[in-house]
């Protein structure tokens, strides 16, 4: 009686175990995809400065060929799409606060690739500890099966209770 007392222990001991490294496991993979969608705003945010900033380049030999022209009503009329691009996008990039001199393209496009590996590595993350948390689960209810304590859902036992009146 003594030998299956601490053998009861240790499985108890185990289960708390479980317990304790599904909760862990759950909160990591909670704090990963909080910060996946965190990445996603960021890039989305990202992604349309740099399309600002190509628009800008795109279209700034446009804006200054318009300063300079002899006759610039005609000028606008001919270039006038590439000439409004510019405008827009020069707004649009001064109201989210990028400096345009020394605008760099390249470098936000990098910035905007980095933040994309980052991503990849979180969801990579946040989809182990799911992983992980469904084994964990799956251990713990054999457990508890093993220990007789089986966990049934209380809706699940409704539906056999109305389903089956023996029971």
């Amino acid at each position: 009686v003594e030998r299956s007392r601490g053998l009861g222990d240790v499985y108890k001991r185990q289960l708390s175990d479980l317990e304790h490294k599904i909760t862990v496991k759950t909160e990591a993979g909670r704090s990963a995809k909080q910060s996946v969608v965190e990445l996603e705003h960021r890039m989305k945010d990202l992604a349309e400065i740099i399309k600002y900033a190509e628009q800008y380049k795109d279209n700034r030999s446009y804006h200054i060929a318009y300063k300079k022209a002899k006759n610039p009503d005609a000028y606008f009329r001919r270039y006038e799409s590439q000439i409004i691009l510019y405008g827009g996008a020069r707004r649009m990039l001064e109201q989210a606060g990028i400096k345009l001199k020394g605008l760099n393209v390249d470098k936000l496009r990098a910035e905007y690739q980095a933040l994309e590996t980052q991503k990849k590595e979180l969801t990579a993350t946040y989809k182990n500890c799911e992983k992980e948390v469904r084994d964990l689960k799956q251990k713990q209810e054999n457990l508890n099966r093993y220990l007789g304590r089986t966990q049934t859902d209380p809706v699940q036992e409704q539906f056999k209770k109305k389903n089956n009146p023996i029971l």
